[in-house]
C-alpha cells in the first residue's frame, strides 16, 4: 500500500491543505508550531478513521479528539489517496465528527468498497494490511516519544501475531478461543467458592439445600404420621368415652322407661278399678304424700354437676378476635430482591475498596531543557577523576609549554591569584550559578597556567608534557560539563543529573497508572449505579417505591422491605390459628350448654325436695338431709297406711302413680321415656350396653360425662395442632424430585467443567506452539540490525511474543531488559521491534507504510544517523514517513534522499489565529 497524498479539509490548525508523499521515504521537516504532529495524526485518521460504536468514547479516543479537533468551525474532515498493491487507486474519506460521511471508493471504477475494510461502523484502511486501527497505532504509526507504547497493546497484537503464524491472517486465534472458554467457564461454571454466584457453586448449594430439604421433609413426614396416629388414638379414646356416656344414658333411660312402664301398667289396673273417683280418704296428707313422692322422684333422677372447660367460650372468642387478618404481600424476600441486593452490595464494596486505592501524588519533574542522554553524558563527564592541577585547553597547554622556561619568577604569584579567584567563585556559586561557574572556571584556568609554567621552569621531560596534555584534556571536559550545567540552570551534581531522567520516567508511569485507575473507577461506579437501579427496580416490582435511584434511599427501602416480610410472616403464622380456635370454640360452647342444662335440672330437683321437706315440717340444711328425712317420713306414712284398708292403699297408690296427671299423661310419659331409651340405645354397641349396670348407671354418669368432655377436648386440640403442623411441612415427593434435579444439575456442571478444562489444555498447548514459532522470527528481525544501530554494544536479542518484552545482551552475554536501559536505547530497540512486527503481521497482505514522528529525539548523533540509514533501507521495500524538527535529520535527508522515490517536505509555521 502507498499513501499518495493526504488532504486536511479541517483538522486541528489545518484547513484545506494537502501533503503529497513519496513512494519510498518522505521526511517532513518543520519547527515548532508547524503542525508536524497534526499532519502525522491526520494521515492516521485519513487511513483508519474513528470507531463508530455504542457507548462513550474510550480515553484514547477522547484524547485524540481533544488534541486534533479543528480550532475553528464545526467540521472535522480528512481524506487520503491510496494505491494498493493490486494496483487499485482508492480514496479514503472520513467525517471524524459525524462519522457518517465516510467511505472507501475505487477511483477507477467509481465503486464504494467500504465493506472490504469496515471496522466498528466505519472504513478502516489498516484492514487491507491485516491489522486494525488499534494495532496499526501500536506497530506502524509512532507518535512523538511513544515508541515504548507497543508494550501497552501487547494483548491486542497477540491476536494479530497468532493469526499471522497459525491461520494465515484469519480472525480465529487460540488466545481468542482461550478467552472465550475462560469467559464461558466463568459464566457457566464458575469456582467452587462459598461466596460464588456461578452455576457450579449454585449447583453445590442446590444439592445441599435440596438434600437438607428432603431430610427435613422426611423427618417432618414421619413426625406427621406419628401425630396422626396419636390423633387417631385420642379420637378413639374420645369415641369410647362418648360411647360409654351414651350407653349409661341409654341405661338410665331404660331404667326410667321401665319404671314408667311399670307405673303406667299399675296405674292402668287401678284406674280400671277405681276410675277417677276417689274413695273415702283414710288420711289427710295425700296431697303432701304426692308432693313428697314427686320431689323424691326428681331428686333420684337428677344429674351430677358437669365440669366445664378451663377456658370459657368468651376467652376463646377473645383469642379469635385478637388474631390478625391474613397478610397481603410477601412473607419472605423475593429472590429478585435478594439477588439484586447481593449484587449491589458487592459492587458498592468493590467501588469503596477501589476509591481507597487512589494513586499517590504526582512526581515532581525538574524543568531542564536537555534530553535524558545529554544529562546522563554530563553526569559521566562530571564523574571523571578530579586532578590536583586543573589544566588548560590541550592546545593552550602545549602552546605555552615552549615559553615556560623563562617565567619561573612569577609562577607563585600567578598560582596564588588563581587559587584566590577559584575560592571566590565557589562562594559566588551559592548566590548565582552562572556567575559562580564563570569565576570558578577563570580561577582554575589561572592556577593551571601557573602550574604549567612551574613544570616548564623545572625542565619537565617530553613525557611529562604529554601527561600534562592528557590531564588538561580531562580537566577541560569537566569544565565544559560544569559550564553546560550552569547554562541549563542545574547544579553540576551527577546524582541530580541522573535523577531527572528517573523522575521523567516515574511521571510517565504515574500518569499511566492514574489513567488506568480513572477508567476502572468509572467502570465500578457504573456497575454500582446499575446494581442500585436494578435493586430499585426489583423493589418497585414488589410494590415498594424507593423514591428514585439514590443509594441511601434504595438501601433504606430494601431494609423496610425485609422488615415488612418478617412482619407478614409473623402475621401469617398467627392468622393460621383461626381454624383450630374456631373448632375449640364450638366444643367449649357445647360443653357449657350441657353444663348449664344439668345445673338447671339439679336446681329444680333441689327446690322441689326442699319445698316438700318444708311442707312436711322437716328442717334440713342440705338436700341430702332433706332426702333422708323425707324417705323416713314416707316409711312412717307407709307404716300408718298399713293400717288403712286395701282400697285406700290402692287409691293412694293410684294417686301417687298419676302424681296429679291423667292416665293418658302417664301413658304419654311412659311412651316418651321408651322412645328416648330406644333412641339412645340405637347408637350404642350392644356389648357395651349390656355391660352397663342399671342400678349404678345414674351414680356413675357425671364422672363419665366429665371424662368424655376431657377426651373430646384433647382430641380437638390434637387435631388443631396436626392441621397447623401439616401446613408447615413440605411435600416429600416434590423434595425428592428437587433433590434428583439438583444432583443432575451438579453432574452436568461438573461434566461441563471437565470438558472446558480439557479443551483449555489443548488450546493452551496449541498457543504455546504458536509462540515458539513467532518468537524466533521476531528476534531474528531485530537481531539483524541491532548491532549496527547500537554500535556493537548489543548483539543478540530475545522477544517474548506474549508480552512483547525484549531482552538484549552484548558480547558478555549478560541479558538485560530493554525497557530498563536508557530511554534512548530502549526506544531504538523497540523501533526495530515495531518494524519487525509490521513486517511479520502484514505478510500475505498489502505492504504496510510506516509513520514515525520524531523517533530520533532521544538518540545521539551517531545512533541518529544509524536509525536514518536503517529507515532508508526499509524504504526500499515499503513507504516510510518521518516527521522531524532536528536539523541533523534535515541535513541527512538533503544529503541522502537524492532518488526520485524519496522526498523532503518542509513545513512553514501555522499562522496564529
Amino acid at each position: 500500500m502507498q499513501i499518495r497524498s493526504v488532504t486536511a479539509h479541517a483538522f486541528g490548525p489545518l484547513h484545506g491543505e494537502t501533503l503529497d508523499l513519496a513512494e519510498g521515504m518522505t521526511v517532513v521537516v518543520g519547527d515548532n508550531e508547524s503542525a508536524k504532529s497534526s499532519w502525522h495524526a491526520a494521515i492516521y485518521a485519513a487511513l483508519c478513521g474513528r470507531r463508530r460504536g455504542k457507548g462513550r468514547s474510550r480515553l484514547d479516543e477522547q484524547r485524540f479528539a481533544d488534541l486534533h479537533r479543528p480550532w475553528d468551525g464545526d467540521g472535522w474532515l480528512v481524506s487520503a489517496r491510496l494505491e494498493l498493491d493490486d494496483g487499485r487507486r482508492v480514496e479514503m474519506r472520513h467525517d471524524l465528527a459525524g462519522k457518517v460521511d465516510c467511505h472507501a471508493k475505487d477511483l477507477v471504477l467509481g465503486r464504494d468498497i467500504s465493506a472490504e475494510v469496515m471496522n466498528d461502523g466505519t472504513p478502516d484502511g489498516s484492514r487491507w494490511l491485516g491489522l486494525d486501527r488499534d494495532s496499526f497505532v501500536a506497530t506502524a504509526c509512532v507518535e512523538q516519544a511513544q515508541l515504548l507504547l507497543v508494550l501497552d497493546d501487547a494483548d491486542g497484537l497477540q491476536e494479530h501475531l497468532q493469526r499471522a503464524a497459525a491461520t494465515a491472517g484469519t480472525d480465529a486465534t487460540a488466545a481468542a478461543a482461550l478467552d472465550c472458554i475462560e469467559e464461558f467457564a466463568r459464566e457457566h461454571v464458575g469456582l467452587e467458592r462459598v461466596n460464588s454466584t456461578k452455576p457450579l457453586q449454585r449447583a453445590l448449594n442446590g444439592c445441599g439445600r435440596t438434600e437438607e430439604d428432603l431430610r427435613r421433609c422426611r423427618s417432618a413426614h414421619e413426625e406427621y404420621l406419628a401425630r396422626v396416629e396419636n390423633v387417631d388414638e385420642l379420637r378413639e379414646q374420645a369415641a369410647e368415652r362418648a360411647a360409654a356416656v351414651r350407653a349409661h344414658e341409654a341405661g338410665v333411660a331404660a331404667v326410667v322407661a321401665a319404671q314408667l312402664a311399670t307405673q303406667t301398667h299399675r296405674a292402668a289396673q287401678l284406674h280400671a278399678i277405681y276410675g277417677d273417683t276417689a274413695p273415702a280418704s283414710v288420711a289427710d296428707d295425700d296431697a303432701l304424700a304426692r308432693q313428697v313422692s314427686a320431689a323424691m322422684a326428681s331428686w333420684q333422677a337428677r344429674t351430677e354437676e358437669t365440669s366445664v372447660p378451663q377456658r370459657s367460650s368468651t376467652q376463646v372468642q377473645a383469642d379469635i378476635d385478637a388474631l390478625p387478618p391474613t397478610p397481603e404481600g410477601d412473607v419472605e424476600p423475593h429472590p429478585s430482591v435478594v439477588k439484586a441486593l447481593a449484587e449491589f452490595t458487592r459492587a458498592d464494596a468493590q467501588l469503596d475498596q477501589h476509591t481507597r486505592s487512589h494513586p499517590s501524588a504526582e512526581v515532581h519533574v525538574p524543568q531542564v531543557a536537555a534530553g535524558d542522554d545529554e544529562l546522563l553524558e554530563l553526569a559521566r563527564e562530571l564523574e571523571l577523576p578530579s586532578l590536583s592541577t586543573p589544566p588548560l585547553r590541550p592546545s593552550v597547554a602545549v602552546g605555552r609549554h615552549a615559553t615556560a622556561q623563562g617565567s619561573g619568577g612569577s609562577v607563585g604569584l600567578v598560582v596564588g591569584g588563581g587559587a584566590a579567584l577559584a575560592v571566590l567563585g565557589g562562594v559566588a556559586f551559592a548566590v548565582s550559578v552562572v556567575v559562580g561557574a564563570i569565576v570558578l572556571v577563570a580561577g582554575l584556568v589561572i592556577v593551571a597556567v601557573g602550574l604549567v609554567r612551574r613544570r616548564g621552569a623545572g625542565g619537565g621531560s617530553a613525557a611529562k608534557s604529554a601527561t600534562a596534555q592528557a590531564q588538561a584534556q580531562t580537566m577541560w571536559r569537566r569544565e565544559q560539563a560544569v559550564a553546560r550545567c550552569a547554562h541549563l540552570g542545574i547544579a553540576p551534581d551527577p546524582a541530580a543529573l541522573r535523577a531527572v531522567p528517573v523522575a521523567r520516567a516515574q511521571a510517565v508511569g504515574l500518569a499511566n497508572h492514574l489513567a488506568q485507575w480513572t477508567g476502572q473507577d468509572a467502570e465500578l461506579r457504573a456497575k454500582a449505579s446499575a446494581g442500585c437501579a436494578e435493586l430499585a427496580g426489583a423493589l418497585s416490582a414488589r410494590g415498594l417505591d424507593p423514591g428514585g435511584a439514590d443509594r441511601e434511599a434504595v438501601l433504606a427501602a430494601a431494609d423496610q422491605y425485609q422488615r415488612e416480610c418478617r412482619h407478614h410472616a409473623a402475621q401469617a403464622a398467627a392468622a393460621a390459628r383461626r381454624q383450630d380456635l374456631s373448632a375449640q370454640l364450638s366444643a367449649v360452647q357445647s360443653a357449657e350448654a350441657r353444663a348449664a342444662h344439668d345445673e338447671q335440672e339439679r336446681a329444680r330437683a333441689i327446690h322441689e325436695l326442699l319445698a316438700a321437706a318444708q311442707a312436711c315440717g322437716i328442717s334440713a340444711e342440705t338436700p341430702d338431709q332433706a332426702a333422708g328425712a323425707l324417705k323416713e317420713w314416707v316409711q312412717q306414712r307407709e307404716a300408718r297406711l298399713g293400717e288403712v284398708s286395701v282400697v285406700e292403699r290402692e287409691w293412694a297408690e293410684l294417686a301417687a302413680l298419676l302424681a296429679g296427671r291423667t292416665l293418658a299423661d302417664l301413658e304419654q310419659a311412659a311412651s316418651s321415656a321408651r322412645d328416648k331409651a330406644q333412641r339412645l340405645a340405637a347408637g350404642v354397641d350392644p356389648a357395651v350396653l349390656a355391660s352397663v349396670d342399671a342400678a349404678t348407671a345414674t351414680d356413675g354418669l357425671p364422672a363419665l360425662r366429665h371424662d368424655a368432655a376431657e377426651a373430646d377436648k384433647r382430641a380437638a386440640s390434637a387435631v388443631g395442632e396436626l392441621r397447623l403442623f401439616a401446613s408447615s411441612i413440605g411435600n416429600v415427593a416434590e423434595a425428592e424430585e428437587a433433590a434428583e434435579q439438583a444432583a443432575a444439575e451438579l453432574v452436568r456442571v461438573r461434566e461441563l467443567a471437565d470438558t472446558l478444562a480439557l479443551t483449555r489444555s489443548f488450546l493452551a498447548e496449541a498457543q504455546t506452539r504458536v509462540h515458539r514459532d513467532i518468537a524466533p522470527v521476531l528476534a531474528a528481525a531485530v537481531k539483524r540490525d541491532l548491532p549496527k544501530l547500537t554500535e556493537g554494544r548489543y548483539t543478540d536479542v530475545i522477544v517474548d511474543p506474549t508480552t512483547l518484552q525484549v531482552q538484549v545482551c552484548g558480547p558478555s552475554r549478560r541479558w538485560r531488559d530493554a525497557s530498563r536501559l536508557s530511554y534512548g536505547t530502549a526506544e531504538q530497540v523497540y523501533l526495530l521491534l515495531r518494524v519487525a512486527l509490521a513486517d511479520h503481521l502484514t505478510k500475505s497482505h498489502d505492504t504496510c507504510p510506516l509513520l514515525f514522528d520524531d523517533v530520533t529525539v532521544h538518540a545521539d548523533s551517531t545512533r541518529t544517523r544509524n536509525i536514518l540509514d536503517l529507515l532508508l533501507q526499509v524504504a526500499e521495500t515499503r513507504q516510510v514517513l518521518l516527521f522531524t524538527q532536528e536539523e541533523q535529520v534535515a541535513a541527512w535527508a538533503r544529503e541522502s534522499l537524492q532518488s526520485e522515490r524519496h522526498a523532503i517536505r518542509e513545513l512553514q509555521p501555522v499562522p496564529a489565529r
